[in-house]
């Protein structure tokens, strides 16, 4: 198709074209040579990381913003005032909303550090419960969960020769629709545990507890995004998915107790109102 002779064309001149447009190919034909020089179009400058300084000023713009009101409200409100406008009230409108360059750069700036927070509260929640939820003839049987996600080897947060645990420490606020979801498969898996020690489930605040104690929305709905594997499972166990979660928690997750992370960490209570 190329005009190009299979026998000329070898994988030795493949190999020429490649590493003459800078692709690497082997660490055999690059040992001993003096490393290629960057593209001309390649940038040659490291990336400006915010210092300490730079990052609290960000923080502090993005915080200041977010505290002028409700960010679900506002954002609705935005949403209302853009209908029929143009590139000149669009401007206005946007930056009456407090939406500005600044804001982005400040958010920009506190999501480059503080991404992985959430994975950061995660962590030193559970390692600061441990001192007050073991009793005194309890140890850590498997190394815990700290991170994002369980593995097979670790299919729990927290186990112990007593007990098994999950732990949600998202605070809600809003519709909690995604919160309300994960929850919900935790409570699940924590319910089709079948050996004897005692399931928990840990969470932020009385919010989530009530939810799960109150709500008349379908387990099938809550797990729509579950894995298969967990929904076959609940199927195979109570016979449908189509049951109440109010009357899930109460008929077949009663065994699960439901604990309140503040109970264990007051200090934290006021974190989670």
């Amino acid at each position: 198709m190329l005009g190009i002779s299979r026998a000329t064309f070898t994988s030795h001149t493949a190999r020429y074209q490649f590493d003459r447009l800078g692709f690497p190919t082997s660490t055999a034909n690059t040992v001993g040579r003096p490393p290629r020089p960057p593209a001309r179009n390649e940038p040659t400058t490291t990336e400006h990381r915010p210092t300490v300084e730079e990052a609290g000023a960000a923080f502090a713009t993005l915080v200041a913003f977010l505290r002028t009101g409700p960010l679900t409200t506002g954002i609705s409100t935005l949403e209302h005032n853009l209908l029929n406008a143009d590139r000149t009230t669009a401007a206005d409108i946007t930056a009456a909303a407090g939406l500005t360059e600044e804001l982005l750069h400040a958010a920009l700036t506190v999501r480059r550090d503080v991404g992985r927070v959430s994975d950061v509260i995660h962590a030193t929640v559970i390692t600061l419960a441990l001192p007050h939820i073991l009793e005194d003839d309890e140890i850590v049987s498997n190394r815990p969960s700290l991170g994002p996600g369980n593995d097979q080897s670790r299919p729990f947060d927290l186990e112990t020769n007593k007990r098994v645990a999950e732990f949600k420490v998202a605070v809600w606020s809003g519709g909690n629709m995604m919160r309300k979801r994960g929850l919900t498969k935790d409570l699940v898996h924590l319910a089709l545990n079948d050996d004897e020690r005692r399931p928990e489930l840990w969470v932020a605040g009385t919010e989530p507890i009530k939810f799960l104690r109150t709500s008349s929305s379908s387990v099938s709905g809550l797990l729509s995004r579950s894995s298969r594997h967990q929904r076959a499972r609940f199927e195979a166990r109570y016979g449908t998915t189509d049951i109440p979660l109010r009357d899930f928690v109460t008929e077949h997750a009663s065994h699960v107790q439901l604990c309140n992370i503040a109970d264990a960490l007051p200090a934290l209570a006021e974190a989670f109102l």
